[in-house]
């Protein structure tokens, strides 16, 4: 398939968090080539949790972080990240982010970060699912259902991915019925990813914007790809349980509890491969179908 849009992954990744300081705990990104039409709320996610590891001491380490979206970015203009610190204990640290561009707000973000500690433990159990090996590649689907894309959707869904992303289920580009709130993706980096626990973290928070949203509307009967549907993340939350890998395998299994007041709630939990639970993940976003606001109904 011929790629028409600018993307580059390897310099994405590379681009991604080479933040300028300007000022105290202040930083400034560069925006980076996209051919996407406003910026991807897992890019401002994965930033404003680098920007608030940076006041950290290095002994701490994510284990939460809830971001809100304010506004929508703009994919050639710089985002400006203030952090302010909050506490500074013997165990935790707690970080406040504000995102803007220009002047006006984009995002509001709290982390929380802990040094490493042993302790009792228990888990979910990993949904028993068709491990990635065999399983078509996502741009493989697309490449074949090219004609079914909206041109809309086609800047994010053709350009090349940091990622590789497996659907265990079935893919549908186009709904025809109403579907599970239930499916699963294997994933993982396009390269080899090195460096300390942090640079997973903050891929896998890049990462984990990516199909949740998605989950929720498949009970609806509403495709992804429906001219009148109208989404936005309204807010992401992600807690990080255990050590992972981005170029390692990894499952996400993604669920939706409701959808409700022209929103739709995603959850989802991220799995290594050898069953350890990762992180979880939650995410609230608007699905507006514009034709029922042209009749007045809401």
């Amino acid at each position: 398939m011929t790629n028409p849009f600018p993307d580059d992954p390897d310099l994405e990744r590379e681009a991604l968090f080479e933040f300028e300081q300007t000022g105290a705990d202040s930083w400034r990104t560069r925006p980076l080539p996209s051919g996407l039409l406003r910026l991807y709320g897992g890019m401002i996610v994965a930033q404003a949790l680098d920007a608030m590891r940076l006041t950290v001491p290095d002994d701490k380490h994510a284990h939460a972080i809830h971001l809100f979206y304010q506004r929508a970015g703009l994919t050639d203009r710089p985002l400006d990240l203030k952090v302010e610190r909050d506490t500074d204990g013997r165990s935790f640290a707690q970080r406040r982010v504000a995102v803007t561009q220009d002047g006006m707000p984009v995002a509001y973000a709290m982390g929380s970060f802990q040094v490493a500690e042993e302790g009792a433990a228990h888990q979910d159990a990993m949904p028993a699912v068709a491990g990635p090996e065999g399983l078509e590649p996502l741009p493989a689907i697309f490449a074949r259902a090219m004609d079914d894309v909206p041109a809309r959707h086609r800047p994010f869904w053709c350009r090349r991915q940091m990622f590789e992303w497996r659907p265990v289920e079935h893919f549908p580009i186009r709904l025809a019925t109403p579907q599970p709130a239930q499916r699963h993706f294997w994933l993982r980096t396009n390269a080899s990813v090195d460096g300390p626990l942090y640079v997973h973290q903050r891929l896998l928070a890049y990462a984990s914007d990516t199909h949740i949203m998605q989950t929720g509307l498949r009970p609806l009967g509403i495709a992804w790809t429906d001219d009148h549907l109208q989404t936005s993340s309204l807010d992401h939350a992600i807690w990080f349980h255990n050590p992972f890998r981005v170029d390692d395998w990894l499952l996400y299994a993604l669920d939706s509890p409701v959808a409700s007041g022209a929103r739709v709630m995603g959850a989802g939990k991220i799995f290594r491969r050898d069953g350890t639970l990762v992180a979880t993940v939650a995410q609230q976003g608007l699905a507006r179908m514009l034709d029922v606001v042209r009749e007045g109904k809401i």
